[in-house]
């Protein structure tokens, strides 16, 4: 049986398309290190982002997180934010207001875990 040659080429993404991407060996310690939870709410978070000022900034409240995930209650939700906000590769924004969700900036250096968004402009 003939290997495949390598990855294919990922084709041209159209707007509001995102490819989140994992490299192993990195992807894995990291998924080692935090779970499959945070990687699922991790993955929430990319594909919410934008980027701002050169940041991947992602707005989205504990329950808006839990709800698209439908496989974590909202305080797990919770428990997986704080877990990733305490090792870094989230930051909370000061809140923009009492009824915004919060604000993240997501740090993915190290990860293993890269996020690419489709050019708006096309």
């Amino acid at each position: 049986m003939a290997r495949p040659s390598g990855p294919e080429p990922t084709p041209a993404l159209v707007p509001g398309e995102v490819v989140v991407e994992h490299r192993y060996p990195e992807a894995h310690a990291f998924l080692s290190e935090h779970g499959p939870d945070a990687l699922a709410v991790l993955h929430v978070l990319a594909v919410r982002a934008e980027v701002i000022d050169g940041r991947l900034v992602a707005r989205a409240s504990t329950r808006g997180v839990a709800e698209q995930l439908g496989f974590l209650s909202k305080d797990s939700a919770h428990r997986r934010l704080r877990q990733l906000r305490r090792s870094g590769v989230l930051d909370a924004l000061p809140s923009t207001g009492p009824m915004d969700p919060p604000s993240y900036v997501l740090h993915l250096d190290g990860t293993g875990i890269s996020v690419t968004h489709a050019d708006p402009s096309c």
